[in-house]
């Protein structure tokens, strides 16, 4: 796994030998189980990703979930042209890292499934599972911009769901329960729509993926002018690429709506920025497509509601990622615990 690439400098004494991970001596299984698919892919220690797969959910029980999670590993192994180090794996809900167990995903409607468990007693290798959120946190520590030299930053993964994973002085934050970052499901809007937590008028209600759509297809449907029917054609064929492809035609009403969502996430975050004064703000996740239309009220609002000292010194920026974020993330998870990487 370590290859000799030269010697140091040396003021006095025999020069330092320098060595370096060998990229390609171990493969690593990321898996991302926070969308309406699961995704999977062959990582080497670099992060680089050699192998993708997507893979359909089957069925809504536990068993059935736990059948397409075993038969994407099983795909993925027999892609693998190294000797594995283990598989890593981002899954939405409450997740016990140290004990690999999903204590609750309202998603995949799982209770107390010791997932790491059973895929380690299946597939014979070391297991380890973080929060979505958390995971993609973890990736930009050790694969983003900064590359692990800034010591606090928080990833918001904005999608479906609405969550944030914290690195405080380089280390993941998961809270007492493990629960940090749940932004998603707090209630911001009581009597609001209907959550799959069981509450009323969360976040992701007013926020995630699913809400912008539903308002969208509502734009498309009341409108027969809308740009939204140039670019989906039907209203029910709307996605996220239609939306921000119809506001980067100037579909105004669009705009408006994607603006109010914006602003409600910037109150969130604002919370975020004075009880943390972190000063790196990472987006990542589906609705970082609609750019400055989402991006620049989410600024405007972080301005507006915390103290200006912090906000004028933190910066909101979209994670490089892409949709590998928390692929990458399992991956980190994986290189932090068995190697002690970063």
């Amino acid at each position: 796994m370590i290859a000799e690439v030269g010697v140091g400098p040396s003021k006095s004494g025999k020069p330092p030998i320098l060595l370096k991970f060998v990229d390609e001596a171990r493969c690593l299984i990321g898996l991302d189980l926070a969308e309406n698919e699961f995704r999977g892919a062959i990582v080497n220690l670099r992060g680089e990703i050699k192998h993708r797969l997507n893979w359909p959910i089957n069925g809504g029980d536990v068993s059935g979930t736990l059948a397409s999670i075993d038969a994407l590993i099983d795909r993925l192994r027999r892609l693998s042209t190294s000797p594995l180090l283990g598989i890593g794996i981002g899954a939405p809900g409450l997740i016990d890292s140290q004990h690999g167990v999903v204590r609750y995903a309202a998603k995949l409607d799982w209770r107390e499934i010791r997932l790491g468990e059973m895929l380690a007693r299946k597939h014979g290798l070391p297991v380890h599972i973080a929060n979505d959120c958390q995971a993609a946190a973890l990736a930009e520590f050790t694969f983003g911009n900064g590359n692990g030299y800034e010591p606090n930053l928080i990833v918001i993964k904005a999608s479906q769901g609405i969550g944030a994973g914290i690195v405080l002085n380089r280390q993941l934050f998961c809270g007492d329960r493990f629960g940090a970052g749940e932004l998603g499901h707090l209630v911001i809007n009581e009597g609001g729509d209907p959550c799959r937590c069981g509450h009323r008028g969360c976040l992701e209600t007013v926020v995630g993926s699913e809400s912008i759509l539903r308002a969208a297809r509502g734009i498309a449907a009341g409108d027969p002018g809308s740009l939204l029917h140039r670019f989906a054609g039907a209203p029910e064929r709307i996605d996220i690429d239609a939306v921000a492809r119809a506001l980067e035609a100037g579909d105004g009403t669009l705009r408006s709506m994607v603006a109010e969502a914006g602003r409600i996430l910037g109150i969130a975050l604002a919370n975020l920025v004075g009880i943390l004064n972190v000063h790196r703000l990472i987006l990542a996740g589906s609705l970082t497509r609609l750019g400055p239309a989402l991006l620049d009220p989410v600024r405007r609002e972080i301005g507006r509601r915390s103290l200006s000292a912090l906000a004028d010194e933190t910066v909101v920026a979209v994670s490089g990622l892409g949709e590998d974020i928390v692929i990458l993330g399992a991956a980190a998870l994986l290189l932090n615990n068995e190697l002690k990487l970063p």
